[in-house]
């Protein structure tokens, strides 16, 4: 028991010290501790980040957090508009300092919209598999190749270093997920597509890479089930849910970096 309670008071600790508010972390395990939301982003199955040390690759705890998020049900528009009211209403300064204000009218509005415009296609995309590796995984143990482990410590040395992500080679940046990734992407907003795009993918991965053709190997392992709602009650904030909105915390950081 103590054991326990000194590990999740170090996640917490964590997630403050990233510039959290407690109202935000707070809103964070709030969000985690949904029976809703739990069903469907499998927050806690990001808690084995924290069983290693900060230098410890997270590219096999992220491996297993998608394995479960891509079995689970889809969230439904109902569960991702509460998951943005939350986030927004509970770290308002945090989005405040990075120029978002949730108090300006419409802003709620148009934040949730967009996450459930995006969202089916971003699920479909880190679902993607290339034989039984997930794309993402793949990706990121190719990125692994260059960079070294990603474990926090070193992606927050390398994006403070100011590493050049396009200097990374065709052959990790043409490959058959990447391309599928782009398929997908195409097929759900093809608005987004235009010639000056296209010339630029081609001189850089090939003519066939836009050919709009799934690649060899390539398949989809999101179920196509969507999440039945459920009656949450009252928010607890418990140890584990704590634990857990820690981890998406740090796991949004490295996403972030990345990108």
């Amino acid at each position: 028991m103590l054991a326990r309670a000194a590990t999740i008071a170090t996640l917490v600790s964590y997630a403050l010290a990233l510039g959290l508010s407690d109202q935000c972390t707070r809103a964070l395990s709030g969000i985690a501790t949904s029976p809703d939301a739990a069903a469907c982003l499998s927050p806690s199955s990001l808690v084995s980040v924290f069983l290693g040390s900060s230098n410890t690759s997270v590219v096999d705890p992220i491996n297993g957090w998608l394995t479960s998020l891509c079995s689970s049900p889809a969230c439904s528009n109902d569960t991702l508009a509460a998951i943005v009211t939350n986030a927004t209403t509970g770290c308002a300064m945090e989005l405040s300092a990075l120029g978002f204000n949730a108090a300006e009218s419409g802003a709620k509005e148009q934040i949730t919209v967009a996450v459930q415009t995006y969202y089916p296609t971003l699920r479909k995309v880190i679902c993607l598999k290339d034989g039984d590796t997930n794309c993402v995984t793949q990706t990121l143990k190719n990125l692994e190749s260059i960079i070294g482990p990603l474990s926090v410590d070193n992606v927050i040395q390398v994006v403070g270093k100011g590493f050049n992500f396009s200097a990374i080679p065709e052959n990790m940046t043409c490959t058959n997920c990447i391309k599928e990734a782009y398929n997908v992407i195409k097929q759900d907003f093809p608005m987004l597509d235009d010639p000056e795009t296209t010339q630029a993918i081609q001189g850089q991965c090939s003519a066939d890479f836009t050919d709009g053709k799934t690649p060899a190997g390539i398949s989809q392992s999101a179920t196509t089930n969507t999440e039945v709602k459920q009656d949450s009650g009252s928010v607890a904030f418990t140890s584990s849910s704590l634990m857990s909105a820690s981890a998406l915390v740090v796991i949004s950081g490295i996403f972030a970096a990345l990108l």
